[in-house]
Parts: structure tokens; C-alpha cells; sequence
């Protein structure tokens, strides 16, 4: 097993890659938290619970695994076959009318299971007081946005004013709004977007790409984590694998993402930094965080900026008339438009929070414009990692760390009342450093 991170570890290799954007991160969720906090059923254990209620039924699960070799989602497909059965039959009476004239017959497979996640969801309140301090440690991240595989709305609990955007609706969605989880494999408010058996899958492989490209703006300019998901889950590599074409770097690192692996053995020997994701005949990397404490990684998670308990249906709302305004309202002249005072908006960073009623918590250093995904822009990167690498070489060749001081080029600008809360800042001198160092000239540091 890998070596799990000391605390203080953890705590730095979330703020090092926290510090890079002025942005709450988007959470990746597994199974693994849900079965933590709510005790709800992995993919077996449901299997198992859904076989059980069929009455008189000879055929048992170890006979399916053996029969499909452990395939979960051809044992799952024959399952909902005998459930359809006994729904037609002896079991018409215990299903909803409408689930009758459904075109697809695993629904009653799915609304079985949506009933039984849905009532154990209803303990997350009856944690234990361990799990209690790491929930309202994940509830205080307050995530730019969720995505998950799981079926349950546990996240919408924790979650207060998020909206669920389930299954195929995650295409059509403007994802430039704020506060949502995105149930990509479909929910139990809605059970037949749920991706249970084989033909699910089937249409699942042939749209993940769809969904990896809508999710592409997440991926490419916000730090993600993923936490509930075991190193090569089918499910997190599906996504990752398209993403990877387009963000990961020239050695195949996806470097703003971060799998959180946990393990509640004190005894582990081995260490584990990376995993690698085959795509063809390349590579694509993600870095791994092992870890014996989630509290130490949800608190460093913890949102930095003082808006914490903005409401969320409030920020999306107000995206959403600011887009009705520039795509349809303006152009179609259905409003009169101040020119000027839309001018003088668009040119200054405080004219549109002070409109909105938002306060600045701390005026940004007019000398340093840049967040370091800017800078990396400027360079010819992607995004922010080729910057930072060059940022890495300069300390080990001078034993500069630019990012330790406020100077001509780096300044942290506070944003809220913890020492950890700042949003770092970068000059056009610095654009300037870097450039030099990317093309290995010579290069003085005046700070």
C-alpha cells in the first residue's frame, strides 16, 4: 500500500496547488464518501439488495457473478430482466402504474434502487461524531461545482442551494454558472437517468466524450479533486482519458488535478505520487494524495474568500441574466442600452461588485495584473504549470523563491481573515523573467 501523507503535507500539496488560481475548486465524488457518511450500498452490495426482494426466486447472486464472471454490469442487466418479469406478474401491484409504460424495461431495477438510496439517505444526520467533524469540514469548501457517478443526493444535503443537473441535461447546461452537481450517470430524483445495466453503458461510452468536453472548462481552469473513486476507477478514467488530450502537459500531466486516496491503516509501507492513465500508445498523469485524515484535506479545502455563505441559487441566477442580457435582450434591441456606463463596467474591476452590491474584500495591486494562468497564457501555455515550472527553476538554480516575499514581481493579496487566504498576483516584469527563462537567457532577479 502507498505511504500516507503526514497532515502538514497534505495541507501543502493542497494549498501549493490552490494558491495557482483565484477560483474554489470543483469536486470529483465517488461512491466512497457516500458509503462513509450515509452508509449506502457499493455496486454489489445494491445488486445483492434488489435480488432479495424478488419472492421465491431460486437464482442467487454468486450463481449471476460466476454465470457473467463478476461483470457488475451484465450480473446488474439480469437482474432488472427478472425484476421486469415478476413486475408483469406477481409484482404488478408493488410498482407505481406510470413505471408500466416506460420504454425501458429496467426501470423497476432502478426505482427499487432509487427508493432504497433515498431512505438511506435520510441517516447522513445520524453520523458518527468523527464523520460529523469532516462533513461540516466538506460543507465549508464551497465548491465552484460537483461532479459525481453516484445516484444519491446526499451532496445536495450537504450542499445547501445547489442544483442538480442529472444525466443528459449536463449537455445543454451553460457551465459557466456557479453551485451545481452535475450527476453524470444520472440520479434518484430521476431514476430512469440512471446508468444501471449494459445498453446504460453502451450509451454511456458513446456520449462520455460529450460530457467530457462539456466538463472541459472545469477541467482546464479550476484545481479539481477527487475523493471517493479507487486509482483506476473505470468511471474517473473514462473522463480523464478525453480531458487529458487537451489539458495535460507536454510530459502527460494533468497538473491541476489531484485523486485523494484514503486508507484508514496507520501501517502503510509504500508511497504512491502518480497514476497513470493509458490512452493508446501515450500516457496521461494525474498526482495522488494518500492520506490516513480527510478532515486535514477538507479543512485545507476550506473556502478562502469572506462571500462564503453567499447563496447559490443568487449567483446562478444573476450569471443567468447577465448571459440573456449579451445573448438576446441586447442584440435584439428589446432594452435601451447605456453604452457608456456598460463601458465603464467592462474597463474596471470594482464598477460591477459595487453595482451588484458586493464589497471588495481587498483592492487588487494594480502592478500585478496577472493570475499565474494568465502569466502561463502570455508564455504560450495552456494554462498555468508551464509557468510555475519555470517559476521551480528559477528557485533551484537561485535559491529564489519569488512566491515567499511581496516584490516587483509577486504579491499575495489577502482575501479573507485566515493567514492561508490570499490570491496571488504576478507583474508584467515577471511576464518578462519568465520569458527569459523559457529561453534560457540570461536573467538578473532585482527585488
Amino acid at each position: 500500500m502507498p505511504e500516507a501523507e503526514p497532515p502538514h503535507v497534505a495541507k501543502e500539496v493542497v494549498a501549493s496547488l490552490l494558491e495557482n488560481f483565484d477560483c474554489q475548486p470543483v469536486l470529483f465524488v465517488g461512491a466512497g464518501l457516500a458509503r462513509r457518511y450515509i452508509g449506502a450500498p457499493d455496486w454489489e452490495g445494491a445488486l445483492r439488495y434488489a435480488l432479495q426482494l424478488l419472492p421465491n426466486c431460486d437464482v442467487t447472486y454468486e450463481y449471476l457473478s460466476q454465470k457473467h464472471g463478476g461483470d457488475k454490469v451484465l450480473i446488474g442487466t439480469e437482474i432488472g430482466d427478472l425484476i421486469f418479469e415478476w413486475a408483469w406478474k406477481d409484482g404488478k401491484g408493488v410498482f407505481s402504474e406510470s413505471l408500466f409504460s416506460v420504454q425501458d424495461k429496467a426501470i423497476f431495477l432502478k426505482s427499487v434502487l432509487a427508493k432504497h438510496l433515498f431512505d438511506i439517505g435520510q441517516g447522513i444526520d445520524e453520523a458518527s461524531a468523527e464523520h460529523k467533524q469532516e462533513i461540516e469540514a466538506l460543507k465549508t469548501i464551497r465548491p465552484h461545482a460537483l461532479i459525481t457517478t453516484n445516484y444519491d443526493n446526499m451532496l445536495e444535503k450537504l450542499f445547501e442551494g445547489y442544483e442538480s443537473i442529472i444525466g443528459r441535461r449536463v449537455l445543454k447546461y451553460n457551465l459557466n454558472a456557479y453551485g451545481e452537481v452535475y450527476h453524470i450517470h444520472g440520479s434518484i430524483d430521476a431514476p430512469e437517468t440512471m446508468v444501471l445495466t449494459k445498453s446504460d453503458y453502451d450509451d454511456w461510452a458513446e456520449e462520455s466524450k460529450y460530457f467530457a468536453a462539456k466538463l472541459l472548462t472545469y477541467f482546464a481552469e479550476h484545481p479539481v479533486f477527487i475523493f471517493g473513486y479507487g486509482l483506476g476507477d473505470p468511471n474517473v478514467q473514462t473522463v480523464l482519458q478525453d480531458i487529458g488530450k487537451i489539458v495535460a502537459d507536454e510530459t502527460g500531466l494533468i497538473a491541476n488535478v489531484i485523486q485523494v486516496v484514503y486508507f484508514s491503516d496507520q501501517e502503510i509501507s509504500a508511497s504512491q505520487s502518480e497514476f497513470a492513465l493509458p490512452v493508446g500508445g501515450k500516457q496521461f498523469r494525474i498526482r495522488v494524495l494518500n492520506v490516513n485524515s480527510l478532515l486535514d484535506v477538507f479543512t485545507a479545502l476550506t473556502a478562502r474568500h469572506e462571500l462564503k455563505n453567499v447563496n447559490p441559487a443568487l449567483v446562478r441566477a444573476l450569471a443567468a441574466r447577465v448571459m440573456k442580457l449579451t445573448r438576446s435582450d441586447i442584440p435584439n434591441g428589446n432594452i435601451e442600452v447605456n453604452y457608456q456606463t456598460l463601458e465603464s463596467v467592462a474597463n474596471s474591476d470594482d464598477a460591477l461588485p459595487t453595482m451588484l452590491g458586493i464589497t471588495q474584500v481587498d483592492d487588487i495591486n494594480k502592478s500585478h495584473p496577472y493570475l499565474l494562468s494568465a502569466v502561463g497564457e502570455q508564455l504560450g501555455h495552456p494554462n498555468w504549470n508551464g509557468a510555475n515550472k519555470l517559476l521551480e527553476k528559477i528557485k533551484v538554480d537561485t535559491g529564489i523563491d519569488l512566491k515567499s516575499t511581496d516584490n516587483k514581481y509577486h504579491c499575495a493579496v489577502k482575501v479573507g481573515k485566515k493567514d492561508s487566504s490570499v490570491s496571488r498576483k504576478y507583474s508584467k516584469l515577471m511576464v518578462k523573467l519568465l520569458e527569459k527563462v523559457r529561453d534560457s537567457e540570461d536573467y538578473d532577479i532585482d527585488l
